[in-house]
């Protein structure tokens, strides 16, 4: 299997920036994921690759005789009883249907122990299902963001639609990344998702289908309102894009003592303190679990993604 350091090369990334190259190359891996689609179809219909439509979604397609197996709540009563043969109505996928990426590129999202920061791979997660969606005819935008700035990509359809996501995508996660760097902002990012998703409301569409990719650290009673008032039109669905140091603290410090800082204040935190480092994974683990909860109550899946990986050796795994 290929590791971090071979699959930066081959990409000529550092993992923390981001280029137009890396987001096209999932267009050569459409295929290979709508193969899985088909062979693991989600066990819901409000699965990542299958995601209902409220109010659209199906449009009819013809009517035809009725043959022995068809829904008869399918049935066409009108025709049936012009003809005096059962009829039977006929319905296709609507096609172009609106989809739109969510993604917060706000400063926490610049963390990254292994492979990627978890802002670099949201910028991936949101090219490779961008890709997916226009080869199935939907149209595709997005609302991208950071402390200091976000753009709106309205829908538009087949590889010029996707185009546009990467370029923003790219201008935006790299000017994140600049900011945070150069300390250029005092801003925090607390309230980056909430922001995203007030400005989504706007350009969303009813029916569409809402990708919102964050890592949800600031999840709150404000985020749970706005997630279930895009919810009463729209089709949503949650990923998580998080890091292993963000669960646990690596092996290799259970010796050591780490230095913080934030520019401004400095602490120590006692890695090698064996209570120190169980409390740090429980309060990890009670958090992930308060908002697995909040998601439930919602009615919500939860898709998570590990920027210590690539979304190749991911996608099975998350989208069954």
């Amino acid at each position: 299997m290929i590791d971090a350091q071979e699959w930066l090369k081959q990409w000529q990334s550092n993992g923390r920036s981001v280029g137009a190259a890396e987001l096209m190359y999932y267009r050569s891996k459409v295929g290979a994921f709508a193969r899985h689609r088909r062979l693991h179809p989600p066990k819901s219909q409000s699965g990542a690759l299958l995601s209902k439509t409220r109010g659209r979604g199906m449009e009819f397609d013809e009517v035809r005789h009725y043959q022995a197996g068809d829904d008869v709540r399918a049935i066409d009563w009108r025709v049936t009883a012009r003809t005096g043969t059962a009829h039977t109505k006929l319905f296709r996928e609507e096609r172009e249907r609106p989809v739109l990426f969510v993604v917060d590129l706000s400063y926490g999202m610049h963390l990254g122990s292994e492979l990627l920061l978890k802002s670099v791979q949201s910028c991936h997660i949101a090219a490779a299902m961008a890709w997916l969606a226009a080869q199935r005819g939907d149209r595709v935008g997005a609302v991208i963001g950071h402390p200091t700035r976000h753009i709106e990509v309205r829908p538009q359809g087949r590889q010029h639609g996707v185009m546009r996501i990467v370029q923003q995508l790219v201008e935006l996660q790299n000017e994140s990344l600049s900011a945070w760097q150069q300390q250029a902002s005092t801003e925090t990012s607390l309230n980056v998702l909430d922001d995203l998703l007030r400005r989504t409301q706007h350009v969303a569409k009813p029916g569409s289908i809402i990708h919102v990719i964050s890592d949800f650290a600031y999840y709150n009673e404000s985020t749970s309102r706005l997630l279930q008032a895009l919810q009463r039109h729209c089709s949503l669905q949650i990923i998580q894009c998080s890091d292993p140091l963000e669960a646990r603290l690596p092996e290799q410090l259970q010796q050591q003592n780490v230095a913080l800082s934030d520019g401004t204040n400095d602490w120590q935190f006692a890695a090698g303190d064996g209570t120190a480092r169980q409390l740090y994974q429980q309060h990890a683990a009670a958090h992930q679990q308060h908002f697995m909860q909040e998601l439930q109550q919602l009615n919500l899946n939860l898709y998570p993604f590990s920027a210590a990986q690539s979304i190749e050796q991911q996608w099975p795994e998350v989208m069954r």
